[in-house]
């Protein structure tokens, strides 16, 4: 019996160490394939400009990615000496914010901050798919110095842990460099989305379950039953709001799974409460029409038992003292 105890605790660490591996594995490749940098554009040329894209926010409300914008001249673009800007520096983008940004010479060049705007991926490209939804931006760059066009290397990288950015083929035409990305959720995301959706699933089936076993089994007002499902009712909606990405009211989210298990367990609730209130009053109506017994009359004393050796005259007859009064018992 040990023994076989000592084999099912094993057992259960080496499934929970497996478990816990393929986790964190898992979240080694969506931490290496998140943070990696990819480049594109001309890095053949030695006179370029380099431009480090860095995405800081995947906005899907606002259908914006904010990143900041870093430049590095190479080659004849800067200053033989100081490595700096050999003349004024200006980059065009397709920026929402930040289209024309404009470097002096001579000067170590401040980063600039970067806004482009979403575009649906195919049909979903709409935050209240969420957390199905998927979008794509496009990026296009161009760089001028001393009047000039000069070519330009981009590098983009980001930081947003709610987003997995992946960045398509780039085309050059005219020293300008053009290429999309696709955003979508990150699988730690799109997981705990999905885990809410599932829990909420089985929470309003817990409160079905205690409602028909108080219904079906006719007792009455079962308090705890409905603390339970009042508690499950309300406990839902921080719930729903701790999802990562704050999706709106109205999301695949809500209609999978919210909607559905606020319903459930308010009608859950309510039935309780209504057949519970109906069995308790006629409960209380059986009890108060129950027919009354009149009560019994007393019953006789019982015969004295006559003792063994005496006569029965002699036991029933009264105590000489009672008999005669005056004289003494022996």
């Amino acid at each position: 019996m040990r023994f076989n105890g000592a084999v099912k605790v094993i057992g259960a660490a080496v499934v929970l160490s497996v478990i816990t591996t393929a986790s964190l594995m898992l979240y080694s490749a969506e931490r290496n394939e998140g943070r990696g940098s990819t480049t594109l554009g001309d890095t053949a040329n030695p006179n370029r400009v380099d431009i480090g894209v860095f995405v800081l926010k995947v906005d899907a409300a606002t259908e914006e990615i904010s990143a900041q914008v870093q430049v590095v001249p190479q080659g004849a673009v800067a200053d033989a000496e100081s490595g700096l800007l050999a003349h004024d520096l200006t980059v065009y983008t397709n920026g929402i914010k930040g289209d024309t940004l404009t470097f002096k010479a001579g000067k170590l060049p401040s980063v600039a901050d970067l806004k482009v705007g979403l575009n649906g991926e195919d049909s979903n490209g709409v935050i209240t798919d969420y957390p199905f939804d998927s979008y794509k931006a496009d990026f296009v760059f161009a760089a001028e110095s001393d009047g000039k066009a000069v070519p330009v290397n981009v590098t983009i990288a980001s930081s947003d842990s709610f987003f997995r950015l992946k960045p398509g083929k780039s085309k050059v035409d005219d020293d300008v460099l053009s290429f999309s990305a696709a955003a979508e959720r990150s699988t730690g995301t799109f997981m705990f989305a999905l885990f809410i959706m599932v829990f909420m699933w089985f929470l309003c089936l817990a409160a079905v379950i205690a409602a028909v076993f108080a219904i079906s089994g006719k007792r009455g007002l079962l308090w705890p039953s409905l603390s339970f499902m009042g508690a499950l009712l309300f406990a839902l909606i921080p719930l729903r709001n701790a999802v990562p990405g704050a999706p709106p009211i109205g999301s695949v989210i809500d209609f999978g799974a919210f909607f559905i298990a606020e319903a459930l367990i308010s009608l859950s609730l309510i039935s309780t409460v209504i057949v519970g209130f109906r069995t308790e009053r006629k409960n209380e109506k059986d009890k108060d029409t129950e027919p009354t017994t009149p009560p019994l009359p007393p019953s006789p004393a019982p015969e004295p038992v006559p003792m063994a050796g005496v006569p029965a005259w002699h036991a029933s007859a009264p105590n000489l003292a009672e008999r005669w009064p005056g004289t003494p018992n022996r």
